[in-house]
């Protein structure tokens, strides 16, 4: 039986969220066993981590985490933690890296493991690599990450739920609940708590970013047309853009920085709509049950990285060189955004308040 089992899943807030579903079947198939994440941290603002997503005492009995930075870590930062990890006697290791693992990768982490003290491993098999690329057509479609991790968890003997069972679950409680309420209660009057749409305009990645100006043709058109009303969501440094956006709409709230992660998710319930980019935000009003509706670039494979669920619209175009995976793209000016126009985010918009699932 496993007493001790250390599940390493690293990444940013959206890496994060969609390892929930993965996370959930590791809690319910080690039941009785003290459960530890090890992660990393970011010392730069504007970056978020598994620990401010999942509290202690969620699905974990203890977080492990080390320093790391937008360009990677530094490996001095992993062997200072070794000797922490030899001292808690971890007996099982669940490796939830990223897909995009090589052999060469997944050996030198598993074998960090093994000077920790850890022999048995889950999930450390199945890194299928990408389709081939087919010359004059568009990538095809993947399985979504978050699909992904639960089949390396089923490969190696960790049941998981079948499809239609899977979401991502914040398990928010209800004091986060009431202080998102109370919140948006403050700042509302009248019938605008029925009318709210949630509207993610920014993202780390440049190369994800529709422009500002397009956000604010869209809400202006949603707010005249449907009569919704807008809040702006995103982290701290997002907040000027927020200021900006909300004035030149004339309406809305901006909530970039004003409530906590998890708070974020429960302000984010209340939503009908999300429209956005490719990025964090995206991925935890998916969370709290939001329809959204994705502005994609085609720097990453088609549905790797989309909402998870099936109430969603993604608007994607595919281009030569789609799937570049650029933090920013300067040789062609993120012709694969710039191809969406306003119009069918409109029409996106319209159909999801309207209509319902994608």
């Amino acid at each position: 039986m496993c007493k001790r089992v250390l599940v390493y899943r690293i990444g940013q807030l959206g890496d994060s969220l969609v390892a929930l579903p993965a996370l959930w079947a590791i809690r319910e198939h080690f039941a009785k066993a003290y459960l530890t994440l090890l992660t990393n941290r970011y010392a730069s603002k504007g970056y978020v981590s598994m620990q401010d997503l999942l509290p202690e005492g969620l699905v974990f009995d203890e977080v492990i985490s080390y320093e790391a930075s937008g360009s990677g870590v530094d490996p001095r930062n992993l062997l200072k933690i070794l000797p922490r990890l030899r001292q808690a006697r971890f007996d099982t290791l669940v490796y939830l890296a990223p897909r995009r693992r090589t052999r060469w990768q997944v050996w030198r982490d598993l074998a960090f493991f093994r000077l920790g003290g850890i022999t048995r491993f889950y999930a450390h098999r199945g890194f299928a690599p990408f389709p081939p690329r087919v010359p004059g057509k568009p990538l095809p479609f993947v399985e979504h990450e978050a699909d992904h991790l639960l089949s390396r968890l089923a490969l190696t003997g960790i049941p998981v739920p079948p499809p239609e069972e899977r979401r991502i679950d914040l398990c928010l409680s209800a004091a986060e609940l009431a202080a998102a309420r109370g919140w948006l209660a403050e700042q509302l009057a009248g019938d605008r708590m029925a009318r709210l749409i949630g509207v993610g305009p920014g993202a780390k990645m440049p190369s994800n970013v529709w422009s500002e100006d397009r956000y604010v043709e869209l809400v202006r058109v949603l707010v005249n047309e449907l009569g919704v009303y807008p809040v702006a969501f995103g982290g701290p440094e997002l907040s000027p853009l927020g200021n900006r956006l909300v004035a030149a709409w004339g309406c809305g709230l901006n909530a970039a920085g004003r409530l906590s992660l998890r708070q974020a998710a429960a302000a984010l319930s209340h939503c009908k709509l999300f429209v956005g980019n490719d990025t964090g935000t995206m991925h935890l009003a998916a969370a709290a049950n939001t329809p959204c509706v994705g502005i994609y670039g085609g720097r990453n494979w088609p549905g790797r990285w989309y909402p998870y669920g099936q109430a969603h619209r993604v608007l994607r175009r595919s281009v030569p060189c789609e799937g570049c995976h650029l933090f920013e793209c300067i040789e062609h000016e993120m012709k694969c955004l710039m191809l969406i126009s306003v119009n069918e985010v409109v029409e996106a918009c319209r159909a999801a308040l309207t209509q319902g699932g994608a």
